[in-house]
């Protein structure tokens, strides 16, 4: 028979710690019942030496490994062992991946990198990080992400910028989080203009922020004015209020008073469908306060 990964996982454990008794969980008392590992006393299972060894003739019996095969294994890795399908023990396929989408004279190993509408290129954190570029700018949902150059209120500003999805159960938010850190570049934050897309902007690398990137004052002013703004601003303000009231950063201590005035809240992707001729960002900017970079 086959065993599952956690089982698997439990006769390695047997074999490398050695224990002298586990608790009787279900993988033990199944070990114990079927294959004679164990003797159950009370709310435990009891080992000797020769039930580790024999542990490790069992995993040997069905080909499969006789230690973990740590965090970085990959399905080919696991492949090597006939006991087991490619997929158990390594790390999920999109394990160490960043999204990645370049706006202007971005380059990897001296070649420019092109990401069409509607693209975006996924890569490991270690070649994410050797992408060269002048500034990044970090996005908060999927969807604007890969529309990125339909938002044609966004000025770049004549740089080179590389845009960086946050992440998400699928791109871990880890992977694009250790990319960030480990840039040295100024960040622009592009996210949703609520409560919640400020907490992210104000959690980016201390002393990075260049930029939050939002439309004029004015027309957001009238964007947050629907049922679905003030819900999320009344959904999310007690969740991150107090955080962004101690924020030492002054555009995001300015954005929160803004949208406490506004009491609503914008999406990205109603942002998508902005008039550019209302976006004061060609022009530096919404003024929020006297150190407003756009």
């Amino acid at each position: 028979m086959s065993f599952s990964a956690g089982q698997v996982t439990f006769l390695q454990r047997l074999v490398i710690e050695r224990p002298d008794r586990r608790r009787a969980g279900d993988a033990a008392r199944f070990f114990c019942a079927h294959y004679s590992l164990g003797a159950v006393v009370g709310s435990q299972v009891e080992y000797r030496p020769d039930h580790h060894q024999a542990a490790e003739r069992l995993l040997r019996a069905h080909d499969l490994p006789v230690a973990a095969m740590g965090p970085d294994a990959t399905r080919a890795d696991s492949a090597i062992y006939g006991g087991m399908s490619e997929k158990s023990l390594s790390v999920a396929p999109h394990s160490k991946s960043v999204a990645i989408k370049c706006l202007g004279h971005c380059t990897l190993d001296g070649h420019k990198l092109f990401t069409p509408e509607g693209s975006y290129l996924v890569m490991t954190p270690e070649r994410a990080q050797q992408v060269t570029c002048a500034r990044l700018m970090v996005v908060e949902n999927l969807e604007t992400f890969r529309a990125l150059e339909a938002y044609a209120w966004i000025d770049l500003r004549g740089m080179d910028v590389l845009a960086i999805y946050r992440g998400d159960m699928v791109l871990p938010n880890k992977d694009a989080s250790d990319v960030i850190k480990a840039r040295p570049e100024p960040i622009w934050a592009f996210f949703d203009f609520d409560p919640a897309g400020l907490a992210m902007a104000n959690a980016l690398p201390a002393g990075r922020l260049e930029r939050v990137v939002l439309p004029a004052l004015d027309w957001l002013k009238q964007a947050s004015k629907t049922p679905r703004g003030r819900q999320l601003f009344d959904a999310q303000s007690e969740v991150f209020g107090k955080s962004l009231d101690q924020s030492e950063i002054p555009e995001i201590l300015a954005l929160w008073k803004v949208l406490k005035r506004l009491q609503g809240a914008v999406t990205q992707e109603r942002m998508l469908r902005l008039d550019t001729g209302d976006a004061a960002d060609r022009a530096g900017g919404p003024k929020w306060n006297s150190r407003q970079r756009g």
